[in-house]
């Protein structure tokens, strides 16, 4: 059987991804390298926001196809199969970010908003709606911060598309709609399991336990990892291991023995051997390269 491509593993990426968390690009930039059509695929890790300020397109979201003329927001997170079929006039930013990250800084805000950024769907405004007066200048602040590589880049460009987010389902839940809309039972399951993941990553606790508390059996809960994100349980387990073992080399400068031990390893050999097999690098590695990334971005 012929499989969609999927792009990006969040433990797996180049510093990039843990340097400049979010991105920021207009439309036109990828897509009229490939005749304004993108094909079906999905990222394993990161959301999209698109902001569509001119023109339009045909657009494929898991089973749904959309036609869709500006302006509109289009909002795409991690495991979404997803397509586009632009016209040729289509104009307006992108924003591409670490799903997880996201997450956490919406959810740590208001907790009612979480779905705005785990739910796809395409929203149109009319033209000139005052809906959308506070929109553009968060994707015009967003875009100006992401390109000035100034200290706490990072964090301010996750603040502000947090900020987006909140603006989004404010409008959202304005216009009557559902901050969660339905989802399907085996997105439901894998949601369950990944908040169940960043409750116990750190606790190393047998997969019996997160099968136990999802009410399946082991065999089960791996048959629905891979079938929807592409990967055995085992293996979110260890994407979660990896990417908060990341983001504390880069954003802190603890030892890598206490790191290892905050993140249930009692040999720092084996947190060593365990960061490499999934990074192919070392921590103390990956820090120096990240910080090496840093200084040569200012």
């Amino acid at each position: 059987m012929r499989e969609n491509p999927k792009y990006g593993l969040y433990a797996t990426q180049g510093l990039d991804h843990w340097v400049d968390s979010v991105h920021i690009e207009t439309i036109p930039t990828r897509s009229s390298l490939n005749n304004w059509v993108i094909k079906p695929h999905l990222h394993k890790s990161f959301i999209q926001i698109l902001y569509l300020t001119r023109g339009g397109g045909v657009i494929g979201m898991d089973d749904k196809v959309l036609t869709v003329t500006a302006p509109c927001i289009l909002s795409i997170p991690e495991q979404i199969m997803h397509s586009f079929h632009f016209s040729e006039d289509v104009d307006g930013p992108v924003i591409t970010a670490v799903q997880h990250v996201l997450e956490r800084v919406v959810g740590a805000a208001d907790p009612n908003m979480l779905s705005v950024v785990r739910e796809p769907f395409a929203m149109e405004f009319e033209p000139g709606d005052p809906a959308l007066a506070p929109i553009a200048p968060l994707f015009d602040s967003i875009q100006d911060e992401f390109r000035s590589h100034r200290v706490g880049q990072p964090g301010i460009c996750v603040s502000l598309l947090a900020a987006l987010a909140l603006r989004i389902g404010r409008i959202r839940y304005s216009r009557g709609l559902p901050l969660r809309a339905g989802s399907s039972r085996k997105a439901v399951q894998i949601q369950k399991f990944r908040e169940l993941v960043d409750k116990y990553y750190c606790d190393h606790v047998p997969l019996g336990v997160y099968a136990n508390e999802l009410g399946v059996t082991g065999g089960h809960l791996t048959r629905l990892c891979r079938d929807v994100l592409g990967m055995s349980a085992t293996a979110v387990i260890s994407e979660r291991l990896v990417h908060e073992a990341q983001r504390n080399l880069v954003y802190t400068s603890d030892p890598v023995k206490s790191l290892a031990w905050r993140l249930g390893f009692d040999d720092e050999v084996y947190f060593s051997r365990f960061f490499r097999k999934h990074t192919g690098v070392s921590p103390v590695k990956f820090r120096e390269q990240a910080r090496n990334h840093v200084e040569r971005a200012r």
